[in-house]
């Protein structure tokens, strides 16, 4: 038994239907033969020819109308089993509804590689958290600064989903800055600020929430005035504009950093 799938996209859809249909039949071992970026009629009349010469199976997922329809006519013409993936739903779909469908062909492949660009976003920004992997610093469409519990993890792993590759680097006095920073265009670093106090509360519900709830160093209002101006001259330094988070969602933030780039 053979199997013809042609496609003019990647011809993936088709395959994956196409599997999953053999797997009901454990004992066929059928020859598949696939046929992707099919855009022409004179580039498919010569495959459909040759499934004619084989006698075998078509299974199509044409978007486009006019190969669809030459497909299902010389497949009637010529007595070839043809399987129409796409057509009769496209059909519903568009009866339902009254809406035209694009008829762009390789839609899932798009879809799929951008759902790739957000996994390696997201892969990049939990390995360049808080610091780690600066070897790697420069590949980074983003680098955010600030002190700690500035929101820089959340707001970096949002920006993710956005499909930008964003590192963090929390800012300590006693542990000067990896001069991989200095390196990158400062129109890639962000700088985050808060208020002594609002800081101071949030680093409290931190010290909290592990059942720690003794006032120290870290949430010290003194303390945490010399770490925030320690950070405004690396800001300095670095010659950018730190954005405050007192006030403002992680999506605010995001937001904000979207509008600088």
């Amino acid at each position: 038994m053979i199997i013809y799938i042609i496609s003019d996209a990647v011809g993936e859809t088709a395959q994956r239907v196409v599997q999953a249909t053999l797997l009901q039949y454990p004992q066929l071992k059928p020859t598949i033969r696939t046929y992707p970026f099919v855009t022409t009629i004179d580039e498919l009349a010569p495959i459909m020819q040759d499934a004619v010469a084989e006698q075998a199976v078509v299974a199509t997922t044409f978007v486009t109308a006019k190969l669809a329809t030459w497909a299902t006519d010389f497949a009637a013409q010529h007595q070839l089993q043809l399987v129409d993936y796409m057509s009769p739903l496209m059909q519903v779909l568009t009866t339902q509804t009254g809406t035209a469908p694009l008829a762009q062909p390789g839609m899932l492949h798009t879809i799929n590689g951008d759902y790739f660009k957000k996994v390696a976003a997201l892969d990049f920004a939990v390995a360049h958290d808080d610091g780690q992997n600066l070897q790697t610093l420069a590949k980074a469409d983003l680098l955010i600064l600030g002190v700690s519990r500035t929101s820089k993890t959340p707001v970096s792993l949002y920006l993710a989903e956005q499909r930008l590759k964003v590192a963090n680097i929390p800012l300590l006095p006693d542990n000067p800055l990896d001069e991989a920073v200095y390196q990158l265009p400062k129109e890639k670093i962000v700088g985050l600020t808060i208020s002594p106090q609002r800081l101071q509360k949030v680093r409290q519900t931190r010290m909290a929430a592990l059942g720690l709830t003794a006032d120290n160093y870290y949430t010290d209002v003194a303390s945490i005035e010399k770490e925030l101006d320690y950070a405004a001259a690396i800001f300095t330094k670095l010659q950018i504009t730190p954005i405050d988070t007192t006030e403002r969602s992680v999506e605010e933030t995001a937001a904000l950093i979207m509008q600088r780039r």
